[in-house]
């Protein structure tokens, strides 16, 4: 692939953003959805016996490290545009 094919096809993908978005969630849906029928035999813990926790515990983990990333720390170590100077 050239690349002008890679460039136009990164830039369709960053257009639609929203989409792919949509994408990525229904998929951790499905993948939450699929873990159901898991069950843990020797749970460890007071909330890990009950079916589909470690993959939503993932998710919320997750998304809960993006939220914090942005919003706390990206402010402690974003620059300017121009601080490397021209």
């Amino acid at each position: 692939m050239s690349q002008e094919g890679l460039g136009g096809l990164l830039a369709k993908w960053r257009d639609n953003w929203k989409t792919w978005r949509i994408i990525f969630f229904a998929v951790l849906g499905v993948l939450l959805v699929l873990n159901i029928p898991f069950v843990t035999h020797h749970p460890h813990f007071g909330l890990d016996k009950y079916p589909g926790f470690f993959a939503g515990f993932g998710l919320f983990v997750g998304l809960g490290m993006v939220v914090i990333m942005k919003k706390v720390i990206q402010p402690f170590i974003a620059r300017k545009e121009d601080y490397y100077g021209d």
